[in-house]
């Protein structure tokens, strides 16, 4: 039975015997039952809902305890404590040149769109200003036209001043037609002077259009230098492999990986505080950076016109370490590709 048939039957059970005040009582009662149902339904959901999102935070509670326990059991071993202080200063390492490589994209970003921006806004002033000077020239033609007519009128006029007498009642006529045809003349050029200061009036008030973003050279521009800098900054890791055995640490569990015993630990973290100084220098790192990037530059290839980021084969491969470190086993003998293996997130440093 549907609700309007409900509200019919109850209407007949209360129209015998009960007053109306009484009738709209029970239909509102009626009514506060149904939406009462209607939110005991809603926070019925709520709560396995709710509960629902407390058992997946307790099983991450305990999935992380469970970690916490074996990470401890594991650091308990003074060999695999040693390894895991380097895989943490490895991801550490990483971390230092993917925030190095993120703000070198972006100040360069910032760089191109201010350059491009001002750019923009030079050549619109200079534009404008062609512009107006041909519309004043336009209009100085245009006024100088004016004038030789207004002189001619006031010429023919001074002339049929003169004209008394019935004898030049013919001449008068005859001159008046041509005074009616002169005045038109000297109108239109008026009134085409008039529209010229007009227009350049709009032309000098006009506005720049809107900066719409980098241009896809610009981009392109900003794209090289970054995958440039990526590769400067592998190749300046290379020694000893700390490059790749930092990208290792970021695709392992530090249960998972083996750099030796405390000795070769020891001449590792050595190594990795060199290497985050090295990092830290803002002034060293660039040093050739713009060598490679024109030779980058020269050799990017894109898929089309629109493209970005330019084909992963173009941007060549960095050698290999020579004497590739204990626990190294992600090695590619063929060199680094930056853009393939995403070295120091490139990828998030790039523009699109």
């Amino acid at each position: 039975m549907s609700i309007s048939d409900r509200l019919g039957a109850i209407r007949q059970l209360l129209s015998s015997g009960r007053s109306g005040e009484e009738d709209e009582r029970l239909l509102q009662l009626y009514w506060n039952r149904a939406e009462l149902k209607k939110e005991l339904s809603r926070l019925q959901d709520e709560r396995r809902r709710l509960l629902e999102q407390m058992r997946l935070l307790e099983g991450a509670a305990a999935r992380s305890r469970e970690q916490l326990e074996a990470l401890e059991e594991h650091l308990g071993d003074p060999d695999a404590a040693a390894n895991a202080l380097v895989y943490f200063q490895l991801r550490a390492l990483w971390r230092a040149c993917a925030a190095r490589l993120g703000r070198f994209a972006q100040q360069l970003q910032q760089q191109q769109q201010e350059r491009e921006h001002r750019r923009q806004l030079i050549e619109f002033d200079q534009l404008r200003r062609r512009r107006l000077a041909e519309f004043d020239q336009r209009i100085a033609d245009a006024r100088s036209v004016a004038d030789r007519l207004k002189a001619r009128l006031e010429a023919s006029q001074a002339r049929l001043a003169t004209m008394r007498g019935f004898w030049n009642y013919l001449r008068r006529r005859r001159l008046a037609e041509v005074l009616e045809a002169e005045r038109a003349e000297w109108d239109a050029a008026a009134t085409e002077v008039t529209d010229l200061s007009d227009d350049r009036a709009d032309v000098e008030h006009m506005k720049p259009a809107p900066f719409v973003g980098v241009s896809i050279d610009g981009r392109r521009i900003v794209n090289t230098a970054v995958i440039a800098y990526a590769q400067q900054l592998t190749a300046a890791l290379s020694a000893g492999g700390l490059a790749m055995l930092a990208k290792e640490a970021t695709m392992k569990r530090v249960f998972d990986v083996r750099y030796g015993g405390r000795e070769e630990c020891a001449r590792l973290m050595a190594a990795l505080r060199e290497a985050h100084a090295l990092v830290q220098n803002t002034g060293d790192d660039l040093r050739g950076l713009k060598e490679r990037t024109d030779a980058l530059r020269a050799a990017a290839i894109y898929r089309d016109d629109t493209d970005t980021i330019p084909l992963t084969d173009s941007i060549g491969a960095l050698p290999a370490p020579a004497a590739p470190v204990s626990g190294l086993e992600t090695v590619n003998r063929a060199g680094v590709n930056v853009l393939v293996d995403d070295y120091w997130d490139v990828y998030q440093s790039l523009m699109p």
